[in-house]
């Protein structure tokens, strides 16, 4: 059986005699050629009419950069003919990072000496595989326990999914109208069967990319494993899924952006970072608002399941302080663009709260790291823990992760309980989106700070010294909570979503409005038109339903369009046009 082994191995050994190497280059020389030709307002057209990037991504990115800033060196092409010299020596060109400056190739050793010995060439960095746990599943440890508490929606039509979101106040947002309508959300993951789901198959994709296969197929394709695409089908159903009685996505009013960047042999899920750090560069060009990630990276294995320590991320050595991994530095670049990244912490078991236990790139600095609690609000022993080595708290929040409802592959109709900080995370990152939805000009730091500012502090009853103060690296700032993030936002906020109905010769429009400091109704108004150009105020008024604000017109019977839109003003006298 040993000779059996040791035969495989061989044969493994001479399959992969090539392996994938970073090829980091010493400059951009179309960046001074091009760059020193233009003013900074054509950069802009340029990169527009180069496909760098989308109009979308420089909305978001205006937010945070100076006008002058909103193109810089991080968005220029590799050197094509750094790329074509490198296919010349023998390399096989697969990738590349823009941000970086850099190329993923594939190549025999043996051709090392003479790639490094390009003048262009500043470094060469291996990449190797990592082998993977599954996510752990724990819901016959902790039943997932129904609550009867009040909500301000129909719990019915979240089904199984309600406990989950209700821990996190989500039922009342979405009573709102809230949904994430207008945020754009990135996903990274192994794929995604949503074509073919009831609960995904009406959600608003506006690009998806496999970044293993190099096409435009997030699915499963021939050469995959059976359940490749099952983990990011998952994810991706809590925060876009809708199937009311079933499940009911957190931002199910987003558009999404799917990116292909883990890979699911039949064997072992084998995770290269490259693919992750270029899924994250094209989702942020691409104009992503929000990128949700539930995978991580540590420990990494050659073809023989040998710790490769070189090329791994140790605790012990310095390593988890953000600026060591590539995943973890381009996490960092795209929160410096306007990106809310949202990171899982990682399924590795709680530390002791000095060392940490953390994945990378949870350990990247101004994200959001998300760890795992169940039903109650208590730690899942999966989840896990901080500090970055630099210092710093992680997680910065939790939510519900263990035994959320999801839907599975194949589909329609399939659906399961599901546990690991690769669940928890989507939550996290749905929250973010309702938020930028009602307030799309906050900055990534804007909506970190209002969710720590507002989380739950829950009391560990299991180790209570883990929440003697908050916060902490086993619970971050608390449970994330939707509702009381609204609650601590300043002014009105309303999802432009409006109702009309007919009663008694009067059109009523209707639309749901909340303020932490009240409305104020005397000077609060709605304004209608029925030629399109000269418009009448009205008063507004209180329905039967909650937050819900309207007016009335009378029907003569000769009304066939009708233009309208609110003012709606609180009782400090902010105000919002809708």
């Amino acid at each position: 059986m040993r000779r059996i082994l040791f035969l495989i191995f061989l044969i493994t050994a001479l399959a992969n005699a090539q392996s994938k190497y970073w090829i980091f280059f010493k400059d951009k020389p179309d960046y001074a050629l091009v760059h020193g030709a233009f003013k900074s307002e054509d950069i802009v057209k340029y990169a527009l009419s180069h496909g760098w990037l989308t109009k979308r991504a420089l909305e978001r990115r205006a937010k945070v950069l100076p006008p002058m800033d909103l193109i810089s060196k991080l968005d220029y092409p590799v050197s094509s003919s750094y790329l074509h010299s490198l296919e010349s020596k023998g390399a096989t060109v697969v990738g590349t990072s823009r941000w970086f400056n850099a190329a993923v190739v594939i190549m025999s050793h043996e051709l090392l000496p003479s790639v490094q010995g390009l003048p262009f060439v500043l470094a060469i960095k291996k990449i190797v595989p990592m082998t993977a746990r599954p996510d752990e599943k724990l819901y016959n440890v902790w039943p997932h326990l129904y609550r009867t508490i009040f909500t301000p929606g129909d719990s019915a039509a979240y089904g199984p999914s309600f406990v989950q979101y209700e821990l996190s106040g989500i039922p009342y947002v979405h009573a709102l109208g809230i949904d994430g309508t207008g945020v754009i959300i990135g996903m990274l993951d192994t794929g995604f069967r949503y074509k073919s789901h009831s609960a995904l198959i009406n959600i608003k994709v506006i690009g998806e990319h496999d970044f293993i296969q190099g096409d435009s197929i997030t699915a499963n394709q021939s050469g995959d494993a059976a359940d490749q695409d099952s983990h990011g089908t998952s994810t991706l159903s809590l925060l876009g899924g809708y199937s009311p009685g079933n499940l009911i996505g957190i931002s199910y009013g987003s558009q999404f952006l799917l990116a292909k960047t883990e890979y699911v042999p039949i064997t072992d899920l084998k995770i290269e970072e490259d693919w992750w750090v270029e899924g994250l560069e094209w989702e942020e060009s691409r104009g992503a608002d929000v990128v949700s990630s539930s995978v991580g990276y540590n420990v990494f294995v050659d073809s023989n399941g040998v710790v490769d320590s070189a090329n791994s991320y140790f605790w012990s050595r310095g390593d988890f302080n953000g600026k060591v991994s590539l995943a973890s530095k381009a996490a960092a670049i795209a929160a410096r663009l306007g990106v809310v990244v949202v990171q899982a912490m990682g399924n590795e078991g709680n530390g002791n709260g000095l060392e940490g236990t953390m994945l990378v790139p949870a350990d990247a600095d101004s994200i959001i790291s998300v760890g795992a609690v169940d039903a109650n609000g208590n730690l899942a022993p999966f989840s896990s823990t901080g500090p970055t080595n630099d210092g710093r708290i992680k997680p910065d929040l939790v939510a519900d992760g263990v035994a959320d409802y999801v839907a599975t592959v194949p589909g329609p109709d399939t659906y399961a309980y599901e546990s690991g900080t690769s669940f928890s995370t989507p939550i996290a990152a749905g929250i973010a989106a309702l938020i930028l939805s009602v307030r799309p000009n906050y900055s990534p730091m804007q909506v970190i700070d209002l969710l720590k500012a507002s989380a739950v502090e829950h009391a560990d009853i299991r180790v209570p010294g883990r929440t003697a103060f908050y916060p902490n690296n086993f619970y971050g700032y608390g449970i994330v909570n939707a509702w009381k993030a609204l609650q601590l936002i300043n002014g009105p906020v309303a999802a432009e979503k409006f109702s009309a109905w007919e009663s008694d010769s009067n059109i009523y429009i209707a639309v749901r409005v909340f303020s932490k400091n009240g409305i104020n109704f005397n000077r609060s108004s709605a304004y209608y038109s029925t030629d399109g150009s000269n418009y009448l105020r009205t008063e507004v008024f209180t329905t039967d339903t909650v937050n819900q604000v309207a007016f009335k017109i009378f029907n003569s019977g000769q009304l066939n369009t009708l233009s309208f839109y609110f003012n709606i003003v609180d009782s400090l006298g902010n105000s919002l046009l809708l």
